[in-house]
């Protein structure tokens, strides 16, 4: 196991480095191609719908992203329920309470990368197939419903 300049470990394919090719726990980045593909229902595009109680007043927000294990935004996290089990532990403080979580695993989900600064591109493709789940915060645990 090697680790990039962020610590994350990957592997090379077996036979070397000279294809270019480092597999990360959760995706396969090209360095050739500058394509990061993530591996089948790893990434995600998420739509997360929330109420925050401000005294007397309750504002209802919502926010839509995609989630990029090991990378992005989410260089510390695998698993986006870890993600946001730790955003709603800190949010918590605020009264925050999550009202939708709608998560489209993606079959498909490359984006350009620079190989040099692993900083993401532009999403270039997604799956034209997704499904939709729904999940609820239900007795301290994600549930599908």
């Amino acid at each position: 196991m090697a680790k990039d300049f962020r610590n994350i470990e990957y592997h090379m394919s077996p036979d070397g480095d000279g294809n270019g090719v480092r597999y990360y726990a959760c995706s396969k980045l090209n360095t050739k191609q500058k394509e990061l593909i993530f591996n089948k229902n790893k990434g995600a595009i998420v739509q997360i719908r929330w109420e925050v109680n401000l005294g007397k007043d309750i504002k209802n927000l919502s926010e839509t992203f995609n989630f990029t294990p090991q990378f992005g935004q989410f260089v510390e996290y695998q698993n986006l329920f870890d993600y946001l089990n730790d955003v709603c532990r800190k949010e918590k403080k605020m009264n925050m309470k999550i009202i939708d979580l709608q998560v489209a695993w993606q079959k498909e989900f490359l984006f350009k990368i620079n190989p040099s600064t692993l900083e993401l591109g532009p999403l270039w493709i997604s799956d034209l197939e997704q499904k939709t789940t729904n999940y609820i915060w239900d007795h301290n645990e994600w549930r599908e419903v």
